[in-house]
């Protein structure tokens, strides 16, 4: 071998040993491949999908394939609209049948539910995706939150537990004005960008809410192609799961 061949084959080596997925304390993955300008656009459906129709345009308008995490619920009440999801080709997957919070929000090691009922409601999900012909093997938890025994139980599943990546705050569009914790789609955007600015956004999982309550009138969605188009022209693309 070449002492030229050799110096590309120990800088690609060099490049795969940092390539990484992030995974949480928890053992969700977080945050895949740091390398690539890749952003995984994910999208969350329960109770509200007024949205929807909307997101699945601005996506077909701009050639991007993104990520549905749906309940069983949303998916009883919308089965028209999940098979559309699916046969544009953006990855469906569980979300819980009922969306239930597994576990406290301030002891997060303390289940809600027993792990029999957890992976009951999970396997209710994943039954009646399994019914329209769509097998995922990702899973996002409801109210993106979970401890140890939920991504296991999970695993036993065949679920990769997955959640949005931490660092901007793209999650808060489900907020409304009367929450403490509010935020307007501008600044959220800002939080985007800026992150961007500060580090990158490699691998990360951006979570926006296609569906949110009537209390809240400006809704993330709306920005969806600026924010495509502003990512695009800052080199990144966008991958499903």
């Amino acid at each position: 071998m070449s002492k030229i061949a050799l110096l590309f084959l120990v800088l690609a080596f060099h490049q795969l040993s940092f390539a990484q997925s992030l995974y949480d304390q928890e053992g969700a993955l977080i945050r895949s491949d740091t390398l690539k300008k890749e952003i995984y656009l994910c999208f969350t459906g329960h109770d509200y999908f007024e949205g929807f129709e909307e997101v699945l345009g601005v996506l077909a308008q701009n050639g991007v394939q993104a990520s549905f995490f749906l309940t069983g619920d949303f998916i009883r009440n919308q089965q028209s609209l999940t098979q559309k999801i699916d046969q544009q080709g953006h990855f469906v997957g569980a979300h819980s049948d009922k969306h239930l919070l597994y576990c406290d929000w301030n002891r997060r090691d303390s289940l809600l539910h027993s792990e029999a009922e957890i992976k009951q409601d999970i396997l209710n999900n994943l039954s009646i995706l399994n019914a329209l012909k769509i097998y995922p093997d990702y899973f996002m938890p409801p109210y993106e939150w979970y401890n140890k025994q939920v991504v296991e139980i999970a695993r036993e599943l065949g679920q990769i537990t997955v959640n949005f990546s931490p660092g901007t705050r793209s999650n808060a569009d489900y907020t409304t004005p009367d929450m403490p914790n509010y935020l307007d789609s501008d600044t959220i955007l800002k939080s985007i960008y800026d992150r961007e600015d500060q580090s990158g956004l490699q691998g990360f999982h951006l979570l926006i809410h296609p569906g949110t309550s009537p209390l809240r009138k400006d809704k993330l969605y709306h920005h969806l192609d600026e924010l495509i188009q502003e990512l695009k022209n800052r080199g990144y693309s966008f991958r499903r799961f």
